[in-house]
């Protein structure tokens, strides 16, 4: 498997996970309890949830659009089991890649404010 085009299959996973998790967290009712920080258990367990929501997102990507996604150097499993493994594992890295596009996005939205002003 080809390094770099696991990085660039990951990092395009990455954007479009944290795009379309954003996306839910901003439902009427969703985003009382996922976008709202708070302080103790109930914000552990608000972030674990928004990074559980991340996986599985991540996961659905991987799975319903293997080919799309994919460079010429990944081939995902056709068989259930094995695709399943795979697609979690992609799951779990683009989780991780969606809060640091999160985090540059923010980064970048408040130069761009700083600069507008």
């Amino acid at each position: 498997m080809d390094l770099s085009g696991m990085m660039t299959y990951v990092a395009a996973l990455s954007v479009s996970t944290e795009r379309i998790t954003e996306f839910i967290k901003r439902f009427p009712k969703a985003s009382d309890y996922l976008s709202t920080e708070t302080t103790g258990v109930r914000e552990d367990l608000r972030v674990i949830c928004v990074h559980l929501l991340a996986i599985v997102i991540g996961g659905v990507l991987c799975w319903f659009f293997p080919t799309q996604l994919a460079p010429t150097g990944i081939v995902i499993p056709v068989e259930f089991a094995d695709r399943f493994g795979w697609c979690l594992l992609f799951g779990v890295l683009a989780s991780g890649g969606s809060s640091f596009w999160n985090s540059a996005l923010d980064t970048f939205h408040g130069v761009k404010t700083k600069l507008g002003s």
